[in-house]
């Protein structure tokens, strides 16, 4: 059976459902700010692993993210800090892993 080999992109959906202003760290060190109630689009290469750290503002809480995946994926902030990540794929292999604790 003929295997892709070409890299191709895909699209990590974060969404701020939470009444806090979030701090959202990559793999490079640079932070973006996420206001409640908007969304951050991050391309991703597909099948590689990346590790976010995700803060509150107003509280001591942070969770640690590592996102692999094969297609598109969608995530909640009050899932990932809840340490229930609803954040997945249909793929094998695809999805987040949450780590949360205290600043």
């Amino acid at each position: 059976m003929p295997v892709n080999t070409v890299a191709y992109e895909i699209l990590f959906e974060f969404m701020n459902d939470t009444q806090d202003a979030l701090i959202l760290t990559g793999p490079s060190g640079r932070s973006v700010m996420v206001e409640s109630g908007q969304d951050v689009a991050l391309v991703l290469t597909a099948g590689l692993t990346y590790q976010y750290v995700l803060k509150q503002t107003t509280q001591p809480r942070k969770a640690q993210l590592s996102v692999r995946a094969w297609d598109d994926l969608q995530c909640r902030a009050s899932s990932v800090l809840a340490g229930t990540s609803s954040c997945g794929s249909a793929w094998p292999g695809s999805g987040i892993t949450v780590t949360t604790g205290r600043s």
